[in-house]
């Protein structure tokens, strides 16, 4: 299994098998997101969908999503 050093903890840990989202916001994360950060971001992402009562099908919703995921794991620059 490959790893990765991660942006959201700074440590190696075993990468993503596969990329969690398509397109480029998905190869960035399985670059550089250990999938236990990954883990803890979909705990928050019901959270963060819940609390702003967001629909993700909605493109805007996607978007506002996407930035919290961001910062959320780090990638805020990227």
């Amino acid at each position: 299994m490959a790893a990765v050093t991660c942006a959201r903890c700074g440590e190696e840990g075993p990468a993503l098998e596969k990329p969690p989202l398509p397109g480029e916001i998905g190869v960035l994360v399985s670059e550089r997101v250990c999938a236990r950060c990954w883990r803890e971001w979909l705990g928050m992402q019901v959270r963060v969908i819940n609390e702003y009562r967001l629909v993700p099908a909605d493109p805007q919703h996607f978007d506002y999503l996407v930035g919290q995921m961001k910062e959320f794991l780090g990638l805020k620059d990227a």
